[in-house]
């Protein structure tokens, strides 16, 4: 006996055709390893930062589930494209790349400089603190002789008593 399944929520194709990095329509989509989906610009843009950050150029890290996918050459233009998404965003706009809304690149431009100022920030912060560490630890070894010093010299003058 079949058992009535519950009715399914209906979703909307643009939902599935949006890129999780912009949440914008796939431009220029391109699959990773792992079958996950994103524009081939936000892609740059996060193997940048990845390889900033881990220094691997040879790789990227899937944004969605951290799958790894092989680069080669270096390049996000070597990874295949998911022309099934690419089709039906063509379908689905009557175009392949939809029109953007006027001011559209300088809403990211904004973005990218706001991302920059947070990595120059978080750059400084990791200066200071290889300054201040040394530092740190030399206070704690000061504190750690004078308060020894003082046990010495209580035991000494109980010692005397």
């Amino acid at each position: 006996m079949a058992t009535a399944s519950a009715p399914r929520k209906p979703t909307n194709i643009d939902d599935l055709l949006q890129c999780p990095i912009c949440l914008d329509i796939l431009r220029d989509p391109k699959v990773l390893d792992c079958q996950h989906t994103f524009c081939a610009d936000c892609l740059k843009l996060h193997f940048a930062s990845q390889a900033r950050i881990h220094g691997t150029t040879n790789s990227i890290d899937c944004p969605n589930c951290r799958g790894r996918t092989n680069i080669i050459n270096h390049s996000i233009d070597s990874l295949p494209g998911n022309y099934i998404v690419r089709d039906i965003i063509e379908r689905q706009y009557g175009q392949t790349v939809p029109v953007r809304s006027p001011g559209y690149s300088q809403q990211i431009q904004d973005r990218l400089k706001t991302m920059k100022k947070e990595k120059e920030v978080d750059d400084s912060s990791e200066e200071l603190w290889s300054y201040v560490k040394p530092a740190a630890a030399a206070l704690v070894g000061v504190l750690g002789g004078l308060l020894l010093a003082k046990g010495v010299k209580k035991m000494c003058s109980d010692d005397k008593k």
